[in-house]
């Protein structure tokens, strides 16, 4: 079995390994701490060969309220390394009943974007990177990225460009609610904390998109849980700015977010890596 290294935070600057740890496997280091106190980690995997790389954080779904241990998640991680990027597995706070250990919030909306906010920062000021920042997601993960591009400041805490793997983009879509037995309704009002269509729809990713978007790639599967409208839904509001910086892919199958990983890989990261090189 491979064991696993933490790494402690030094005030101010995260501690990097010495190579020779990183024969240990997977790297876990405390990139920063919440508002309400909670120490968040990520897993690294460093890049493969000498040199600068992008910095790239690989964001888990759950339904906004778990940290499911998915092995092909850790396979998009280890792909991203070996294609020439630094892989960063992040965890952030997570909605009832989920908890991170030390968790004080509820990790109820803004929590979880806060969160992804404080790791964009470390992921840019991480002297293993070239300076940009990418990110890979799936379903809550995907839905943070574009949250936080949509509000982010280039070059600080938004993303230079990111894979979204079937987001969840408008909470508020009463198309989307009724799919699936409500479990799509489930999912966004326990992280919103509403049931309140008014609510949901300004907590939505969708709401906070006025202008050009970094580069995205958005791939979904068409008969997975993901309701279909919520794709549609992100395309539409991109079109209406004439944020037309963006790639889709529907995949066959019933797969959803990193499950379909091994199918895409080679696109995401043909798709990935030219773009946060420099």
């Amino acid at each position: 079995m491979l064991s696993t290294l933490i790494i402690p935070l030094v005030i101010g600057q995260i501690v990097i390994a010495a190579q020779s740890a990183r024969a240990l496997g997977p790297i876990i280091e405390q990139y920063g701490v919440a508002d309400d106190g909670t120490i968040l980690t990520w897993q690294v995997f460093p890049a493969k060969g000498a040199g600068e790389h992008p910095n790239v954080l690989v964001i888990h779904g759950g339904g906004f309220s778990a940290n499911p241990a998915d092995s092909k998640l850790l396979a998009c991680a280890k792909d991203l390394s070996a294609a020439g990027m630094n892989a960063f597995v992040i965890d952030y706070r997570l909605a009832p009943p989920g908890m991170l250990p030390g968790q004080k919030s509820d990790g109820r909306y803004p929590d979880q974007t806060n969160d992804v906010v404080v790791a964009i920062r470390a992921a840019r000021a991480d002297s293993r990177g070239n300076g940009k920042v990418g990110a890979v997601g799936g379903s809550a993960g995907g839905s943070h990225i574009v949250y936080t591009a949509a509000n982010g400041t280039p070059g600080d805490d938004r993303v230079d460009a990111a894979v979204c793997l079937s987001g969840a983009y408008d909470y508020g879509d009463k198309t989307s609610w009724r799919w699936q037995q409500g479990a799509f309704l489930g999912w966004v009002s326990n992280y919103v904390d509403s049931t309140d269509a008014r609510v949901l729809e300004a907590a939505s990713p969708v709401s906070f998109i006025k202008g050009i978007m970094p580069p995205l790639k958005l791939y979904t599967s068409d008969s997975e849980p993901m309701p279909p409208q919520q794709l549609t839904d992100l395309v539409d509001q991109l079109e209406s700015v004439r944020s037309r910086n963006y790639e889709q892919a529907v995949i066959p199958g019933r797969a959803h977010a990193f499950a379909y990983w091994n199918s895409i890989s080679a696109d995401a990261i043909d798709f990935l890596l030219p773009l946060l090189q420099n």
